[in-house]
């Protein structure tokens, strides 16, 4: 996967066109994250924004349309950067993409992110518990927290719990890559 240093847009930012190669991974600096917190939500303020660390995204075409805070895996096509939200229980990490910060509209192109701080859509999550997608047993692109004892699927940690701050999701660290 090629990797870019600079990018002219915000990660916020679709396209209609394919304006970075599907795939690229572009990383984000530790200052970047602590004040770019998250598109999901508006709630998320300097006082309860728990990222830190460098956070990776990868460029992606959106199959069907994805939400912000969705879940998003791999759509099944020839292209390996073709995503939607996922519909599966306990995916494993290597045919999922990352997590939305935005919107993306079907058949248009944006940012997910692949490893590190973010804020997740889940039917459930506890703070400091796995968290891996709930896909078929909840809705597409949610994800769930699940103890110790289960590790099948893990992609990240539950930072704090679902609707600490935001009602329909938690921030967590994820690592997809």
């Amino acid at each position: 996967m090629p990797s870019i240093q600079a990018i002219a847009d915000a990660l916020s930012t679709t396209f209609t066109d394919e304006r970075y190669p599907v795939g690229t991974l572009y990383v984000e600096t530790d200052n970047q994250v602590k004040s770019n917190l998250t598109g999901v939500s508006d709630l998320y303020t300097d006082a309860n924004w728990l990222g830190k660390g460098e956070r990776t995204w990868i460029f992606i075409k959106a199959g069907s349309a994805v939400a912000a805070g969705d879940l998003v895996g791999y759509s099944g096509t020839a292209d390996p950067f073709a995503g939607a939200p996922t519909g599966v229980d306990a995916a494993l990490p290597a045919t999922l993409l990352g997590v939305a910060d935005n919107a993306i509209a079907a058949n248009s192109y944006g940012w997910v992110i692949a490893r590190g701080c973010c804020v997740v859509n889940c039917t459930t999550a506890t703070a400091n518990n796995f968290i891996l997608s709930n896909g078929n047993a909840g809705t597409a692109g949610e994800a769930k927290t699940v103890g110790a004892s289960s590790t099948a699927g893990v992609i990240g940690m539950a930072l704090e719990a679902k609707a600490a701050i935001y009602a329909d999701g938690a921030q967590a660290y994820i690592n997809v890559l």
